[in-house]
């Protein structure tokens, strides 16, 4: 169960340094949420899977980071600074 706790972990806090790095414009271009709004959720979902990586709300950051790296990143990810 550690090794999943971790690997959510990990997930979610990859999904933080990756909204991190694109530029704040490129989220407004692809009609997609702003910057702090993901930055925000992904670091939720690295605190709740931290503490319960198996819960209901832990589903609903799953979903979360999950539509952050199936539609949000690969939208902003050609954008330049």
């Amino acid at each position: 169960m550690m090794v999943v706790q971790a690997a959510l972990v990990l997930w979610a806090l990859a999904g933080l340094v990756l909204a991190a790095l694109a530029p704040a414009p490129a989220y407004s271009i692809e009609g997609k949420w702003p910057k702090p709004a993901w930055i925000g959720i992904c670091a939720v979902a690295a605190i709740l899977f931290a503490l319960r990586p198996i819960g209901f709300l832990s589903i609903f950051a799953m979903v979360a980071v999950g539509v952050f790296f199936a539609d949000v990143r690969p939208a902003v990810r050609g954008h330049r600074r």
